[in-house]
């Protein structure tokens, strides 16, 4: 599941078939090239970065200056405001989380992957983040394809399931 992902980010190759997004074929482009946001398990946060920091990586093609702007608003909307300039070990996980969403949010993706995004929280924190999260999707009328295996996850954020068992796809 985890390797489907990287598939559709780029950062694996696809070895067989065509990848489509938005009925272009991304098999061999590059995952800058791609309108893909990823948030991966271990929230992958740049740690001498502060929060600010980590998204404004995710905002090459902003002006310059723009991106302070930018960052802060979208670190405003997962409700970060008053911690844009702490660095990831100073920020609990649920606060870290919000930052890698925030950052895979700033490339304005077409597609948003998440990675057993809340495995490794809390279970009130889980929930938490998962209205969040849900919340969210709705406004921003976003794609996402969440990989979990909570039954919770998928009941409160998914309109559609798709079970993978032993490489087999369970529509």
């Amino acid at each position: 599941k985890s390797t489907l992902l990287r598939m559709i980010a780029g950062l694996e190759d696809i070895t067989a078939g065509d990848l489509m997004i938005d009925g272009v074929r991304a098999n061999g482009l590059a995952p800058a090239k791609r309108r893909v946001g990823m948030v991966f398990q271990s929230y992958a946060l740049f740690p001498h970065l502060t929060a600010v920091e980590n998204v404004v990586e995710a905002l090459g093609d902003v002006p310059a200056g723009q991106r302070q702007a930018q960052a802060r608003a979208l670190l405003k909307r997962m409700h970060l405001d008053g911690l844009e300039d702490r660095r990831p070990a100073q920020l609990s996980g649920g606060q870290q989380q919000r930052v890698a969403v925030a950052r895979a949010l700033a490339r304005r993706p077409d597609v948003l992957l998440l990675d057993e995004p809340f495995s490794s929280l809390d279970r009130d924190l889980r929930v938490m983040l998962r209205m969040e999260l849900a919340s969210l999707r709705r406004q921003l009328q976003l794609t996402a394809i969440y990989v979990t295996h909570d039954p919770e996850d998928a009941e409160t954020l998914a309109d559609r399931t798709i079970t993978i068992r032993s490489a087999r796809v369970d529509a």
